[in-house]
């Protein structure tokens, strides 16, 4: 834009456009500014719509190897969550798991919330916790305290710790001996 006092408004070219004005100031595009401009939008236009059939031409050859790659794709998210455990394993302060086919129980001693542990890192104000439950004995358990107490820190440790150990992970406590578990429901 090339602005103007409006007193000055009279010695402005007649092929310029005025584009906006106040009481002072009068604000003009030259005619080249206008070529170029509908000549830019004209590429923008074009980029829009080229970019578009290139990519529905993507998505044409790309579903033709859709499957490999799908393949490929399920592998390597099962090599990474498979080096996620073996990364959590070396860490140290992780045991591994006794899995037990034939018994139902959940027994883990000083096991810690995996997720909280490491948030918290060498702080240790974490207090680990044991659980013991059994199927011939303690099977259920009723949690209570007051408000930020750590419940619902407690019930996902457990619950986190038994599905690492179901998985073939190690597990962050210092003893674990878990059965099959096929649901895992909290309230």
């Amino acid at each position: 834009l090339i602005e103007v006092k409006n007193s000055h408004k009279s010695s402005v070219p007649s092929d310029w456009v005025m584009i906006s004005s106040t009481k002072a100031v009068s604000r003009f595009h030259s005619p080249f500014i206008i070529e170029n401009y509908r000549h830019l939008n004209q590429l923008q236009e074009k980029l829009v719509l080229d970019c578009s059939a290139e990519w529905l031409n993507f998505l044409d050859h790309f579903s033709e190897h859709y499957h490999p790659v799908s393949k490929a794709i399920g592998h390597l998210a099962t090599v990474d969550c498979l080096f996620s455990l073996a990364q959590v394993a070396k860490q140290g302060d992780y045991c591994r798991p006794i899995v037990q086919e034939n018994r139902q129980e959940i027994i883990i001693k000083n096991g810690r919330h995996p997720v909280i542990d490491v948030l918290l890192g060498e702080q240790d104000q974490y207090v680990p916790n044991t659980t013991n439950l059994s199927g011939d004995g303690e099977r259920v358990m009723i949690i209570t305290g007051p408000n930020m107490g750590g419940k619902s820190s407690y019930i996902k440790q457990v619950a986190l710790i038994t599905v690492m150990a179901q998985v073939g992970s190690y597990v962050p406590a210092e003893e674990a001996t878990i059965g099959i578990v096929d649901g895992i429901f909290t309230r």
